[in-house]
């Protein structure tokens, strides 16, 4: 993500200077960068025109940076790396919790279709053979032997159990 990881503001200062938005006087002072974001006044002057042309260059560029720094953090965050500067630490380590959160709520939803599904059939063992038989739902269930124990749904199982045919 840079060299030796350092910080982003850097990088993209660097990558302006690599693109010619920004002249390289060798200090490592930020405030140029910032200046290319600044609103700038209009006038027909060919400088302003130059001005205008390379801090909308910047804007773009910068956007493109932040993206693709961002979608970096994201896929590296589930490889365990760690940034050294404090504001990417914190987006990754939000990144790891958020993921975690997912995946927990994706179990929780397989979780509760299994419980619903406990609460549409029933377990019931069977105290006599079962012919086969046409359930409430209209669908076809058995034959079952006597002590087999089944899974059927909820109101065929109360019928069977009401009729003293299974029990809970």
């Amino acid at each position: 993500m840079g060299k030796d990881n350092e910080s982003p503001i850097n990088i993209f200062r660097k990558e302006c200077i690599r693109i010619g938005v920004l002249d390289n006087n060798g200090e490592e002072n930020y405030k140029d960068v910032f200046c290319l974001f600044e609103s700038i006044n209009e006038d027909n002057s060919l400088e302003t025109k130059i001005k205008k042309l390379k801090s909308d260059l910047a804007k773009e560029h910068f956007e493109l940076f932040t993206r693709k720094r961002f979608l970096e953090l994201i896929e590296n965050s589930f490889e365990g790396f760690q940034p050294n500067n404090d504001f990417e630490l914190k987006i990754t380590k939000s990144i790891q919790d958020l993921f975690s959160q997912y995946k927990s709520n994706l179990l929780n939803i397989e979780l509760k279709t299994e419980d619903q599904r406990e609460k549409v059939f029933k377990e019931v063992k069977l105290s006599q053979d079962v012919p086969e038989f046409i359930g409430e739902d209209m669908r076809s269930y058995g034959p079952y032997k006597k002590g087999e124990i089944v899974s059927i749904p909820l109101r065929n199982a109360e019928i069977l159990i009401r009729e003293k045919v299974a029990e809970s």
